[in-house]
């Protein structure tokens, strides 16, 4: 160790970057004791207990540092300041994991865990092969990013307490989003300008009930044609420009963002230690699992056609068969519209659910007062109804 001057304090914990010992005070001819050695980088690492030598007295400064040497200074460097995860999970793939000496395993296992030491092609770590210069930095690089995160979210409290964490406050954080996805959006009382004058059926709702049975949108026009016949409808399901207030589904792309009540800031009621929490924490989705459930936006129902004068309509055999005004036409069926939304998140490894709630728009009303081409959208994001052409696209 380096010698002291009166008041000075015990050396600081961080890597020196040169050692400066005072200079021996000039001596006279009489005999004293011999001058202590000299101040190294040697003597401080093995004072903070990061090298232990060789053992038989022996430290070694010239020899080479193998893999699993610096393996064991870079994990004894950090775990005097942090609480490191050991896991071996990694290290058991190894081929040659019997060839790491004991005193370095649990080192080994936290490179390995922590991807400072990944193997060759082979998953093979050399721990008694000694390093490249290129195999060193890129282990340091990947070291001074981990000390950063660890300072980040290192604890402002003792690091021997066994923290029992209680939440001193909470926010409403956004934690999953699905970008462009297909929903279903039920609208009440909307004037869309789709109703046949003939027989009351909604044709865009129509075209939006059977995506699902043609491929393309002139395949649908060919069997709502057909449909006008069969049902006897005067203006064949065609006459658009009928002015009525109805419900109707229709289906938008949208981002939906979905949030979730969530700690910001924990304290421990032990120490008094406070610490914030990340939104990393949930942002691995090979620990965290999406739960969806099935949300009802508008259940089925029938659909009564009425004509509004005297008509016919033809019977199996193609025969016309008269119908009076105000008489049904026919009944369609529209079918049930569902979304699959995220319900809550669970945790594969600790059984913990953090359960969301969609934070994105609710798409409060639609209108067309801002549509060019005579489409409705949403007043509050702008998303817009499809045309006929894009359902089937």
């Amino acid at each position: 160790m380096c010698p002291r001057t009166l008041g000075s304090t015990s050396p600081s914990p961080t890597w020196p970057k040169t050692a400066i010992c005072p200079a021996p005070a000039a001596v006279s001819s009489a005999p004293t004791r011999p001058l202590p050695a000299p101040c190294s980088s040697r003597s401080w690492a093995a004072e903070n207990k990061l090298v232990n030598g060789l053992g038989d007295n022996k430290f070694g400064p010239n020899n080479y540092v193998t893999r699993e040497q610096a393996a064991l200074i870079l994990f004894n460097y950090l775990k005097r300041d942090y609480t490191l995860t050991v896991s071996d999970e990694l290290l058991n793939k190894a081929p040659d994991k019997a060839s790491i000496s004991s005193r370095a395993l649990e080192a080994m296992k936290w490179v390995t865990g922590a991807a400072l030491m990944r193997g060759d092609a082979n998953g093979a770590l050399r721990p008694r092969y000694s390093a490249t210069r290129a195999k060193i930095a890129t282990i340091f690089k990947r070291f001074i990013e981990i000390k950063d995160d660890l300072e980040a979210n290192k604890p402002d409290g003792p690091l021997d307490c066994d923290h029992v964490w209680e939440t001193t406050e909470t926010a409403m954080v956004d934690v999953v989003v699905h970008e462009n996805e297909e929903n279903y959006v039920f609208l009440k009382d909307v004037n869309s300008m789709t109703i046949c004058n003939g027989c009351g059926l909604n044709i865009y709702q129509w075209y939006v009930d059977n995506r699902d049975n043609y491929e393309t949108k002139a395949d649908a026009e060919l069997a709502l044609d057909f449909l006008g016949d069969e049902t006897g409808c005067p203006a064949g399901h065609v006459a658009l420009n009928n002015f009525h207030d109805l419900d109707q589904v229709i289906p938008i792309i949208e981002t939906k963002t979905y949030a979730a009540e969530l700690p910001v800031r924990k304290k421990c009621t032990l120490c008094g230690t406070t610490k914030p929490w990340s939104i990393e924490d949930i942002s691995n989705r090979n620990i965290w699992i999406e739960h969806t459930k099935e949300v009802v936006v508008h259940e089925a129902w029938d659909e009564e056609l009425y004509i509004d004068e005297d008509s016919t309509k033809l019977d199996e055999n193609y025969n016309e068969i008269p119908v009076p005004a105000g008489s049904l036409i026919d009944t369609l069926h529209p079918p049930r519209y569902v979304n699959n939304e995220v319900e809550y998140l669970e945790n594969t490894k600790t059984g913990e659910k953090i359960y969301v709630t969609v934070s994105s728009c609710k798409h409060p009303r639609f209108d067309d007062l801002y549509s060019s081409d005579g489409r409705i959208r949403c007043v509050e994001c702008d998303v817009l109804q499809p045309s006929p052409s894009e359902l089937y696209q």
